[in-house]
C-alpha cells in the first residue's frame, strides 16, 4: 500500500521542473512582450516618418501652387539690410514726381503683436506743386512694398507752392 506514495527525490525533481517551467514561461512571455513593443515602436516611427514626408510634400505642393502670391507677400516686407535700397527707391519716386524732399527722421519700432515684422517710421519734408505732391503720394501708396501713409501736413505759400511733411510706415521682416 505504500507503493503509491512518491519518494522525496521524485517530488523535489517534479517541483523543480514545474518551477523551471513557470520561470521559462514568464521569461519567454517577457521576451515576447519586449519584442512586440519594439515592433510597435518601429511601426509608429515609420508611420510618423511617412506622415512627416507626406506633410512635407503637401506643403511643398501648396508653396509651388501659390508661388506668385507668396512672392508678392515676401516683396511686401522689406528684408533686413534692404532699407537703404528702399529709401533710394522712395527718393527716386520723389524725384520722378518733381518734388523736393529731405528725410527728416527714420525710426525703427518693434510691433508688439507680431513677432515676424517691425515698423520703420519715416518722416519726410516735401515741397512742390499740389499736383506733384499728390502724384508723389499716389506713387508712394501704390508701391509694391508695405507702405502706410500715416500723416500729411502741408501748407501753401503765396506763390501757390506747397510744403510740409509726410509721415509713413514701412513694414520690415525681423
Amino acid at each position: 500500500m505504500n507503493n503509491w506514495i512518491p519518494k522525496n527525490k521524485i517530488v523535489r525533481l517534479s517541483l523543480s521542473i514545474a518551477l523551471l517551467s513557470v520561470v521559462l514561461y514568464f521569461g519567454g512571455l517577457l521576451i515576447v512582450s519586449n519584442k512586440i513593443k519594439k515592433i510597435e515602436n518601429l511601426y509608429h516611427d515609420i508611420n510618423s516618418e511617412s506622415s512627416k514626408e507626406e506633410k512635407f510634400w503637401a506643403i511643398k505642393s501648396i508653396a509651388e501652387a501659390n508661388k506668385e502670391p507668396v512672392q508678392t507677400l515676401r516683396d511686401f516686407f522689406i528684408q533686413k539690410g534692404d532699407e537703404v535700397k528702399f529709401i533710394e527707391i522712395i527718393e527716386g519716386v520723389a524725384k520722378a514726381s518733381s518734388v523736393k524732399f529731405e528725410i527728416a527722421s527714420i525710426d525703427v519700432r518693434a510691433v508688439k503683436d507680431a513677432s515676424f515684422k517691425e515698423d520703420i517710421n519715416v518722416k519726410m519734408q516735401i515741397e512742390g506743386s499740389w499736383k506733384n505732391i499728390i502724384i508723389f503720394l499716389d506713387k508712394l501708396k501704390k508701391m509694391s512694398f508695405g507702405v502706410s501713409i500715416e500723416k500729411v501736413d502741408l501748407d501753401a505759400d503765396a506763390s501757390n507752392n506747397w510744403s510740409g511733411f509726410v509721415e509713413f510706415v514701412i513694414f520690415r521682416e525681423k
